[in-house]
């Protein structure tokens, strides 16, 4: 291929005539990464008052055992919304949904994956804790307690104890992870969309403690009134029950 031709389908050809060309003749000479999606999926328990994230159990290598997040490789004709969509409900036999998702970040550190140049689109998702049943590609999927502090972060199911600062998750996972968390607290004020952990209606208080989890705080260390003033913009109040004492507790959701 010389320059002239080239530059020919690149500036004076009709599209049709380039695409044509790009695919027969250009396109070989890039080389391209594969896809995947790792999904980064909260839920609360309120009785318990306890955050948990999504894992599940790798069964084949790399990193066979090891705790990873739910996702896999993007297929053919597949958008990485679908993929999101897919992966969760065959690793865990949770299904969510479109509207229950946002893209996170893409890492594209070469060495991320011992098997080659493979990039992957994370995603968030903040979901009522749902029961998990590990699919074809899991040996196990589990919902974890996350407690975060400003020193570490540790998952914890029954005997299990991952402490991330130890890099004990498959891939870069403990990373997409901690990218997460920064994200969920750089906008707790101005777009908190981890009230939707909440399942409508909720408390003024309940809203602390699930913030309380993110900053790695004790809730009653978040003033109440300065709170309350913050997220008032956007939530909506839709009933009130009586305590027994003083006034009666509001209940709300968020606004629509």
């Amino acid at each position: 291929m010389t320059k002239q031709e080239k530059k020919y389908y690149e500036t004076k050809a009709t599209e049709k005539e380039f695409l044509t060309w790009y695919q027969e003749k250009d396109q070989p000479t890039y080389e391209t990464p594969s896809v995947t999606i790792d999904n980064v999926i909260f839920s609360y328990d309120r009785q318990e008052d306890l955050l948990k994230i999504l894992l599940i159990k790798r069964k084949n290598h790399p990193f066979q055992d090891y705790w990873a997040l739910p996702g896999g490789f993007i297929q053919k004709g597949e958008s990485a919304d679908d993929c999101c969509i897919r992966e969760t409900y065959e690793e865990t036999g949770i299904k969510i949904f479109a509207d229950q998702i946002e893209q996170l970040y893409t890492f594209t550190e070469p060495e991320r994956d011992p098997r080659g140049w493979i990039l992957t689109i994370s995603y968030l998702a903040f979901l009522h804790q749902l029961p998990v049943q590990a699919g074809s590609d899991a040996g196990e999927a589990r919902w974890f307690d996350i407690w975060i502090d400003s020193n570490e972060i540790s998952l914890v199911s029954g005997d299990d104890t991952l402490i991330l600062t130890d890099q004990k998750l498959a891939f870069d996972h403990v990373k997409i992870i901690q990218m997460a968390i920064k994200r969920i607290v750089g906008k707790l004020y101005y777009q908190p969309k981890l009230l939707l952990l909440l399942e409508p209606p909720f408390t003024i208080v309940e809203a602390r403690k699930v913030f309380g989890k993110f900053l790695g705080v004790p809730y009653k260390e978040i003033d109440h009134s300065n709170f309350k003033k913050e997220i008032l913009k956007f939530v909506d109040e839709v009933g009130e029950r009586p305590t027994g004492v003083g006034r009666p507790s509001k209940y709300y959701q968020l606004k629509k």
